[in-house]
């Protein structure tokens, strides 16, 4: 199993127990297909990191909810974006701020993104900022890759519901 899906799945059995009933509210939709993946990048100039193309093929984002619970374990203020809308957003993004880079957004939070650069060629890692719109030409990347993210978002779910 790919190390981030085993890491997505370990969240989401955490929650499960530790939160469950917080996580009944969460709808996570079904992941991709390689075949889906690869038709919204037909005449692309960018590619999807390895990373993203394995959270993408474990879920597509929420129908509402959150992926990760807030400190305070709640769900409602965090989006996980639909491949489609993560798209479009980056697409209107590169109008506005970034035009010589592609980003996608992958999560939002109180105005509040996690995004990545897309590479013209495929890479296996994804690194990931942490800003809001207006800081995108001073952003210097909070995680060198998904994996990273996601093993510390696993060290906080067990740190705050005090887990060993």
């Amino acid at each position: 199993m790919p190390r981030v899906t085993e890491l997505l799945n370990q969240i989401v059995e955490l929650v499960q127990q530790y939160n469950s009933e917080e996580w009944h509210k969460v709808n996570l939709d079904p992941g991709l297909t390689p075949k889906q993946i690869q038709s919204y990048l037909e005449g692309k100039s960018f590619t999807l990191p390895i990373e993203i193309i394995e959270l993408y093929q474990w879920r597509n984002g929420t129908g509402y909810g959150s992926l990760f619970p807030s400190a305070e374990s709640g769900y409602d203020e965090q989006e996980f974006y639909s491949l489609a809308s993560a798209l479009e957003l980056g697409e209107e993004w590169e109008q506005d701020f970034t035009p010589i880079v592609h980003v996608l957004p992958l999560f939002g939070f109180e105005g509040t993104y996690y995004w990545t650069v897309l590479p013209e060629t495929q890479q296996e890692l994804a690194t990931l900022y942490v800003t809001d719109e207006a800081d995108f030409d001073t952003s210097s990347p909070n995680y060198p890759s998904l994996t990273a993210m996601l093993e510390k978002q696993i060290r906080r779910l067990k740190f705050v519901w005090k887990i060993d």
